[in-house]
């Protein structure tokens, strides 16, 4: 049995014991679910793909209608 630091407060605990004893937090830490992951993907994507396909547009546009600078004589 060996001892192993809180990630939050930094208290020896016991390897085996499930929360650390001085601030309550779980010693293995909180593993998030892999679905929780994907939705977070997901919803960037929706949300975020929006945002920079109309930023390229706009570049893309104002590029295109800008007055060329070559000079005509």
């Amino acid at each position: 049995m060996s001892l192993v630091p809180c990630k939050v407060c930094g208290t020896l605990n016991s390897e085996d014991a499930e929360i650390c004893l001085s601030c309550e937090f779980p010693i293995k830490g909180r593993g998030k679910k892999d679905w929780y992951k994907w939705v977070a993907l997901a919803l960037a994507l929706m949300f975020g793909l929006p945002f920079a396909i109309q930023a390229i547009q706009t570049i893309m546009h104002s590029i295109q209608t800008q007055p060329s600078s070559s000079k005509t004589q």
